[in-house]
């Protein structure tokens, strides 16, 4: 470990097109991910153009500014490190197009902990924040090696079959999902499959499957504009009091207090200690005609 990291804020910001973020700088990362729309981030004067999935990273010190080119939904993390950490960092590209399903779920963890503030919810962000950085590290540091498909292990049977139920899991999380249909296609009987299930993946297929809806749920939630009764829909189950018992069981908030927590545009997790640079976080969200030409601001006294 490269020492202290510290998230400061977890912000869910949604912009109208042609909104701004004037040019500014400040004394701490930020890394901008986008959840839908398409904005356009300049970088210490180099423009990127950012769509879904795409992650840009600012560096503490570094002028940048955002506009949105359609109405668009952003997360941005905000975080200080050690020395040490910064270095390492700095090796980082300011912009990656597709940042990849790992660092994608990452990220929303790191949102969703601030939305629930579970016991440890800053530990976690900040554990979740190290691994998202050391995850691209990792890629970064290996994007030159060339990996040949051919040389894969081929995995055990035991193995690509547990493969092949996940990925029918996933394809399926929008419909009445039945472990039997599961069981069958990866060539089992169900009661076999739901031992055999368990001893490689820890839960029963049907937790497993409830765990994964509820997670598509959320991401649904932060996503889109659907409404409770249209996720419990969408996601098929037929009755929306259950999806709301088995949600607040899982996370321990009902639906509605989920949504109200993480619709907002604005600031979700303040920490503040030694670690923390002086100053403001944010700068307001300005409209078409209200820019003022030649101004920085910086963001730290």
């Amino acid at each position: 470990m490269f020492g202290e990291l510290t998230v400061h804020r977890v912000v869910k910001s949604c912009k109208r097109a042609g909104q701004y973020i004037e040019a500014h700088t400040h004394v701490f990362f930020h890394y901008i991910y986008v959840l839908s729309g398409r904005i356009q981030v300049t970088v210490g004067g180099e423009s990127f153009p950012a769509g879904q999935g795409t992650l840009v990273l600012v560096p503490p010190g570094t002028v940048h500014a955002i506009t949105s080119e359609n109405t668009s939904i952003c997360l941005d993390l905000k975080f200080s490190c050690s020395e040490e950490f910064t270095r390492r960092i700095a090796v980082l590209p300011h912009c990656v197009s597709h940042c990849g399903e790992q660092a994608s779920c990452l990220i929303r963890g790191i949102f969703d902990e601030a939305v629930s503030q579970g016991t440890y919810y800053v530990e976690m962000i900040d554990l979740h924040m190290s691994e998202l950085l050391f995850l691209l590290l990792r890629r970064q540091e290996e994007s030159g090696a060339r990996w040949q498909a051919e040389d894969r292990p081929v995995p055990p049977p035991e193995e690509a079959s547990i493969r092949r139920a996940l990925a029918l899991v996933e394809e399926r999380l929008e419909t009445p999902l039945r472990v039997s249909e599961i069981a069958e296609e990866c060539g089992y009987s169900e009661n076999y499959f739901r031992l055999f299930f368990k001893k490689n993946v820890g839960t029963s297929p049907n937790s497993y499957i409830n765990q994964r809806k509820i997670a598509r749920a959320k991401k649904m939630m932060l996503c889109s504009d659907l409404n409770i009764t249209q996720i419990s829909e969408r996601l098929g189950y037929q009755s929306i009091h259950y999806f709301s018992r088995l949600f607040k069981k899982m996370t321990g908030l009902t639906p509605t207090e989920y949504i109200g927590r993480m619709k907002d545009d604005r600031p979700i997790n303040v920490i503040r200690n030694g670690n923390t640079p002086p100053g403001e976080f944010e700068l307001p969200v300005r409209s078409p005609g209200s820019k003022e030409q030649g101004t920085i601001k910086e963001m730290h006294s």
